[in-house]
């Protein structure tokens, strides 16, 4: 997945909320992106840090995997702040990032690919969960809901997500996935 931006990294001298805080009023730029600390540990500071800021929309978004996920707007900046376990980090990229990027860059709406699953997709109703689909010929086969293993990541090929209002979808049901490849 590329998105041609250009990244800044930013390390704060602590983990706390101040610190995380002084280091979001450095440069100008066109997306925030903060990785870890959203969560209710003892360590997790990033979504007090964004409210001190008052950066802060949402935090706790019911999407999983992700459900710390925090998003906000830091003057006219957007920001995303992700959940640091690698689950988390690629379906908050997909999204919550991803659009952004394609927003900033002026790219057209994202087509997907429709096609039948070999598999019952089951949902929690309340959430929106992020699926990671293998796509077998002609068919999407469910390889993740919810929670990744990194080997689901790695084989995947495309994602969708099950509406909050959902308890996911039939075996033979048409779902419109997004390609995580190009496929040239």
């Amino acid at each position: 997945m590329t998105s041609n931006g250009t990244i800044a990294a930013i390390e704060t001298a602590n983990r706390d909320a101040a610190s995380i805080a002084a280091a979001l009023a450095g440069e100008a730029c066109d997306l925030l992106l903060l990785i870890g600390g959203t969560g209710a540990g003892r360590l997790d500071a990033t979504a007090e840090a964004l409210t001190l800021s008052g950066a802060s929309i949402a935090h706790g978004i019911a999407v999983r995997p992700g459900d710390t996920t925090a998003i906000g707007r830091l003057g006219s900046t957007p920001l995303v702040a992700l959940a640091g376990a690698p689950d988390h980090v690629f379906a908050g990229f997909l999204a919550f990032v991803q659009p952004v990027l394609d927003r900033l860059s002026g790219r057209s709406k994202r087509i997907g690919t429709t096609l039948p699953l070999s598999r019952k997709i089951a949902s929690m109703v309340g959430f929106s969960e992020i699926v990671l689909l293998g796509r077998e010929q002609a068919i999407w086969t469910p390889l993740a809901v919810g929670n990744f293993s990194l080997e689901a990541m790695r084989l995947a090929d495309a994602w969708l997500a099950v509406p909050g209002d959902s308890e996911g979808y039939d075996v033979g049901t048409p779902v419109t996935a997004m390609p995580l490849r190009n496929s040239n």
